[in-house]
Parts: structure tokens; sequence; C-alpha cells
């Protein structure tokens, strides 16, 4: 019979190692310490874990007592119903006890290391996830030829257990971490980490050493997705891809910024020379034709060069003169390259012109808001819509907020537009015939701003809307500094009824810390992710772990960029809860939405219309 005090012991090392596995501990050292608990407690047994990959082979995870060299000789192992007692464990998916390592035939051509360590008996338990995969094992060693005793057998059970959840943790905490740092059509790193390996590469650059960014940019891509279609757009991505890799040699590495748009950071000692070769050898690969199923289709691409010594510039200016030399090699004609000269800099004047037609516009009202519908996917019901910034200028017509937002945060007027926004907002929505959610982005700079909560109050208040209509969305990056002000306040007007959403979830650090710290009442699964889901497994793995994440925490889930019939089915089936898109509907002026909303009255429900699904200029526009 187990002793009170042990179950009391075990009881402490459970709650010991659920709480480090919530607060994020490496699984490294949460196996180490039940380990060493477990040996503690059976006294005379030496302890051991394995992780199980998914193509069946062993790798040490902890075994405090044994030598790091008997470890490190099983890595790699694969597993089968005669590889010892784990790997005959972790095949079998059943515990293996082997009472006699040095008669029992399992161990033939394992037995003679473990032998010298004086271990004479081994029994092994498969440690396996709630669906039933094996993903390590759980191995006690005894130097007497013996069986587990009731207490060994009741650590071993608690330990599986909690090793189970550990690993799965890390393997979630993993994937999810995958979309801070690469993107998953192509698998090169994304933006964020382009500038981080770029900033590593310029610190570290040797003496005499040039760095050179290549900013490459398709010249046809979007006539490929006219005519072919987003799929075939993405497979010609992953073919650029590959064909990038091969272009870069010793030194230079390829990263995905985004959409079309690929950088390459070469290291070199002669920047022009080493430049111009590889400019060459990425224009001639990228001109030739890709094979698109079952059609051939030619793209070409657009290079802009920009070069530094360590120190010698930072790398915001860096990225800049790349820019603008594409630009310059775009404004050429394409299937070229240029390096940046000094004379591109007159190209900033374009902006100039810009910012003073922008400030002009704020001040004449020039802004207006459509609204992009949010249905319930289970009923293709409209629930909320999520409100959209355009801004039609006097003489160019609707300007892409893409171009427009970087320069009004740029210009230090985004809190006055947000707050404008917002307020406007919460006015038409209290217009509605309908009672909908409205969402409104929140950007980095309203969030440091001082004040926001008195500003959303006011913004209700001045509307009369209630605050349990109003949903704002925050995205990750704004949230990276987790400052105590930003934390009070979301704090604050959840508490006041206002929902809040983390927007364009996998663009950032995608880190669970922020589902614990912010008080969220759904996720937004970014249209990056989801423009991948039959395509992608990858993708498709990691949009489903982010719903169940979302499940298992009580918050609702809402796929951006929700295209095709395949997608709908697909996240309908994966219990995602909502989805915006051009499946469902183009994003409605206010006039167009009002009529909308009218026609079901304020109780009925609203289906949305499938001829709500006209190709919108600004299909995959900024939020705001």
């Amino acid at each position: 019979m187990i002793s009170s005090s042990a179950v009391a012991s075990l009881l402490q090392l459970q709650g010991q190692i659920l709480e480090e596995v919530a607060h994020g501990a490496a699984l490294s050292a949460i196996a180490d310490h039940l380990c060493a608990s477990a040996e503690r407690l059976a006294d005379g047994a030496v302890c051991s874990i394995l992780t199980v990959d998914l193509h069946g082979r062993l790798h040490p995870l902890s075994a405090p007592s044994l030598p790091q060299a008997y470890s490190r000789s099983l890595d790699g192992v694969q597993i089968g119903a005669g590889v010892g007692s784990c790997g005959s464990a972790a095949f079998l998916g059943e515990p293996v006890e082997v009472l006699d390592i040095e008669a029992d035939p399992r161990w033939d051509g394992f037995r003679d290391p473990v032998l010298a360590l004086g271990l004479r008996a081994c029994w092994s338990s498969p440690i396996k996830t709630s669906d039933g995969r094996v993903v390590g094992t759980f191995a006690f060693y005894y130097r007497d030829r013996r069986g587990p005793t009731e207490l060994e057998q009741e650590i071993v059970d608690r330990c599986v257990h909690l090793c189970a959840i550990a690993i799965v943790h890390e393997e979630a905490q993993a994937r999810i971490n995958q979309l801070a740092y690469y993107d998953t059509l192509t698998g090169l790193p994304n933006r964020t980490e382009f500038q981080r390996l770029a900033q590593q590469a310029l610190a570290t650059l040797p003496t005499g050493s040039v760095l050179n960014v290549h900013y490459v940019d398709l010249d046809d891509f979007k006539a490929v997705n006219d005519s072919f279609g987003h799929l075939a757009g993405d497979l010609l991505l992953v073919q650029v891809g590959r064909r990038l890799l091969a272009c870069a040699g010793d030194g230079t590495w390829v990263a995905r910024l985004g959409g079309d748009e690929f950088a390459l950071v070469q290291t070199c000692t002669d920047g022009i020379r080493d430049g111009h070769l590889l400019a060459r050898r990425i224009v001639a690969a990228l001109d030739e034709p890709f094979d698109l199923e079952e059609s051939r289709v030619g793209v070409g691409a657009s290079i802009g060069i920009a070069q530094t010594r360590s120190g010698a510039m930072p790398l915001t200016e860096l990225f800049k003169r790349a820019d603008l030399a594409l630009y310059a090699a775009k404004r050429e004609g394409g299937r070229t390259y240029r390096f940046f000269a000094p004379e591109m800099e007159a190209m900033v004047q374009l902006r100039l012109s810009l910012k003073q037609d922008l400030r002009s516009a704020i001040a004449a009202g020039e802004f207006s808001l459509v609204y992009q519908p949010i249905v319930a996917l289970a009923t293709n019901e409209l629930i909320a819509v999520e409100a959209l910034l355009r801004w039609r200028h006097p003489s160019q017509g609707e300007v892409s907020p893409s171009v427009f937002i970087p320069i009004v945060e740029e210009m230090g007027l985004i809190g006055q537009l947000g707050d404008w926004v917002l307020r406007e907002a919460c006015r038409a929505a209290a217009s509605w015939p309908r009672a909908i959610k409205v969402g409104v982005n929140v950007s980095p700079l309203q969030l440091r701003r001082q004040g926001l909560v008195l500003n959303v109050i006011n913004a209700l208040r001045e509307a009369g809307l209630p605050a349990e209509r109003l949903d704002l969305e925050v995205t990750e990056s704004a949230l990276l500094a987790r400052d105590v002000a930003t934390r009070v306040a979301l704090h604050d007007l959840h508490d006041h009824g206002v929902r809040l959403s983390l927007d364009d979830f996998g663009t950032g650090y995608s880190s669970l810390q922020l589902l614990r710290t912010f008080p969220f009442d759904r996720i937004k699964i970014d249209m990056s992710f989801v423009r991948d889901i039959g395509m992608d497994a990858d993708s498709m793995a990691i949009v489903d772990a982010v719903i169940g994440l979302a499940g298992e925490l009580g918050l609702r889930t809402a796929a951006e960029g929700v295209e095709t019939e395949s997608q709908f089915d697909w996240l309908l089936q994966h219990h995602c809860t909502e989805g915006q898109g051009h499946w469902f509907s183009r994003p409605l002026d206010a006039a167009e939405l009002h009529r909308l909303l009218a026609q079901a009255g304020a109780d009925g429900e609203l289906i949305l219309p499938r001829a709500l699904r006209a190709s919108p200029e600004f299909e995959h526009a900024h939020p705001y």
C-alpha cells in the first residue's frame, strides 16, 4: 500500500509541474525536475525520459543519473519491436517490462552499454497524447532483476501523464512560434526574422566586408493571380522561393517579406561586383517560365540593391535605399536591377507631396468608412462588421490604406485619425436598424497614448452605443511591450463591456502569454494562413491548433480573408466560429450596409446574399 506521505509528495510534484508548464518553463527543465523527483521517491531506480519524433526516432530528453555518452548513443535510434525497452514501448504503444536485460532478446545489440553501468532490468512506458500518438517514453532502470513496485507504478502513471502535458504544450508553442518567424507557404524567414537576421549580419560583419540588401519584387504576379487564381499564385511563390535559394551562395540568405516581395542579405568582399553577379543570377532565374499545373507562365522580377559597411548606416536607412532602388528598377520596365543612387532620393518628394495632401485631407473630411461583414460560419448570418478606412484623393481617386497609413503614422497623425474612425464607427453603428457589433482597429500608437479608455467611453456615450457592441481589434505587435499602462487600459475597457479581439494572429510573436495577460474575447486568424488552407499541411495544422487553443480558452475565432468555398468548408468543419472575406461579401459603404441591415429588421436573421461577393477594389487592404 502506498503511504500517505508518498501520495502527498506526488500531488505536490503534480502541482509544481503543471505550474512550470503554465509559466512556460523549458521542456528540458521540466523533464529534469520529473526525473529527479521520481528517483527520490523510487529509491534505487534510475529514471530516463526520451521523446519520439514524427519519423519514429528516439531523442534523449532527461536522464540525470545516466552518463551523457549513453544518452547521446540513443539519439536518432529508430523505434521497433526489438529495440530495447523504450524503443519497443514506443513502437507497441504499451508498457514493456524487461526483468533481465542480459537474457531478453529485445535488448540484443543494445545491452552491453547498459550492463556496463550495472543496470539489470528496465521498465518503460509510452507517453501518449490524448489522441493516442506516442510522443515519448518514461523508463525506470533497476540494478536488480526485478519489476516495479506498487509505488513505482503510481509514480510512473503520474509522471507519464505530466510528461504528455508538457510535451504537447511544447509542440503547440513551437508550432505557434513558427508563425512569428517563418513564412508557412515558402518556409523562408518572414519579415520579422529578416530584420533580426539582417541586424545580426550587420553586427557581425567582418572588417572590410560589405552587406548588400537585395529587394526582389515579381513584375507580373498580379496577372498570374487574376488569370489563374490564388492557388496558382501560391504555387508560383513557392517555386520563386526555391529558385532564390538556388541563386544564393555562401554568405547569402533569403526571406519572404510578404505578398510577392522577397529579400536577400548578402555578405561579400566586393559589394558592387558581387551584387551585380547575384542580381544577374536572380533576374535570369526568375525570367525562366514557371510550370503551374498545366500552364507555363513568365513573371520576371525587379531588384533594388543597397549596401553598407558595419556601422555605416542604420538598417532602416539601408532598407529604405533598397526600396528606392527597387522602385527605380520597376519604373524602368522591370526584369532588371538597380543599385541605390543618391538621385533616387528625388522620389522621396513624392511622399512629401502625399504628406501635404494627407494634412489637407484630414482637415477637409475626405476620409470615409466602409464595412466588411463578419458572419457566423455555422449559419452564414451577419453578426458584425469591421470598419475600414478609405481615402478618395481629389485627383488620384482611391488611395490604398497600405500607402497612406504608414505615412500617417510617420506624421504622428494616427491618433487623430484613429479617434475619428472610432467616433464615426460608433456613430454609424448606433443608427443601424440591427444591433450588430462593429469592429474598430486600434493602432500601437493609439494604445500607447494616454486617455485611450476615456476616448473610447466618450465615443460610446456621444453615439449612444452600448459598449458590448464595440469590438476593439489589437494586433500582436502592438502588445509586445506588455507595458503596464496598456494592460490596465485594455482591462478597464473590457470591464466597461467593450469586446477585445487579438487581430492578425500569427503575424507577430504569437505568444500564448498574450492570451493569459489580456482579456481577449476573440482571436482573428490572419488571412495569410487562411489562404494556405487546402494547399499547405503545416498551415492547416497551425490554424487547427489556434482554433483548438481558442476553444480551450473559451475564445471565439474569426478567419480573415476567406475567399473560396473550400476554405469556408474546412474552417466550418474545424469549428472556426466566424469568418470574413470575399467569399461572404466585399466591404460595403454606409448606405449599402444600412439597406442590407434593414432587410431583416431588428430581430430576424440576416443571411448574406451571394451577390455581395463582387470583387472589391481594396480586397486585402490595410485594416484602416
